[in-house]
């Protein structure tokens, strides 16, 4: 699917011009976008945010791209775990080797999320597949304890979990989710297979477990042992060297 106009980016200098573009863009919504300390957002097929270093800045393009394209082509929205999860899966980069000033995008080489994903399962603070599923990151801006960045880590591993965990066995039926959701029969799908009820509840809020249940498993307690052991083996140790290189940490499992 390619979008069928262009999707603009506005790059901001500064945060005040950045706060100035939101007011533009979002309108009434602006108050909940400037409570976001550093990215940005995308609304509209519109990407706005500000110049806050190379890296940073690249990989919020990066997450704010993926946005800015669901919201151009998809037919139906994906739930809000999974669209967040691989903005967040498509910010990694490392720089070309032989050209610093270029960079290559690898979605495992993204230190940022795998070292909070890391600290979070060495201090058992990983949120349950079946609460994470429920979460919007809107709700979690505010706090301080870092929910909102160990939101965005999980979901991230989320998406490479679908797509690598277990020998690639989600793989197939992520591929279908997409494809289902850019043509406009996720809907029909999840209703389907789980229910009108909980379809129409979970695809209008873009939380829950329905479309999950759908396309991978109704078991989540069993998908929550494998998201688990799949967390525990792309952290164990050494694994950050691979993880930096833009390597699947799987390689050699």
């Amino acid at each position: 699917h390619e979008p069928g106009a262009r999707l603009d980016t506005f790059l901001k200098n500064s945060r005040p011009q950045r706060e100035s573009m939101t007011r533009a863009v979002a309108g009434d919504q602006a108050e909940t976008y400037l409570r976001i300390p550093r990215g940005g957002f995308a609304l509209g097929s519109k990407g706005v945010y500000y110049d806050i270093g190379p890296r940073d800045t690249l990989s919020i393009a990066a997450h704010e791209g993926w946005h800015q394209y669901t919201q151009s082509t998809f037919k139906q929205p994906l739930p809000l775990w999974l669209e967040e999860g691989i903005a967040a899966y498509f910010e990694g980069f490392r720089w070309d080797r032989t050209d610093n000033t270029l960079p290559i995008f690898l979605p495992w080489s993204n230190p940022q999320r795998f070292d909070v994903l890391r600290k979070a399962h060495a201090e058992d603070r990983l949120i349950p597949l079946s609460r994470l599923l429920v979460s919007r990151p809107q709700d979690l801006i505010e706090y301080t304890d870092g929910r909102a960045l160990t939101y965005y880590a999980q979901v991230w591993a989320l998406a490479h979990f679908l797509r690598e965990g277990e020998g690639s066995k989600y793989r197939a039926d992520l591929e279908r989710l997409l494809q289902d959701a850019a043509s406009g029969v996720m809907a029909r799908v999840v209703s389907e297979r789980v229910g009108p009820r909980a379809a129409r509840r979970s695809i209008y809020r873009r939380i829950g477990d329905a479309v999950f249940r759908a396309y991978f498993t109704e078991d989540l307690d069993a998908a929550q042992a494998e998201y688990d052991r799949f967390v525990r083996t792309v952290t164990l140790p050494g694994t950050r060297g691979a993880m930096t290189a833009g390597e699947s940490p799987l390689a050699d499992d």
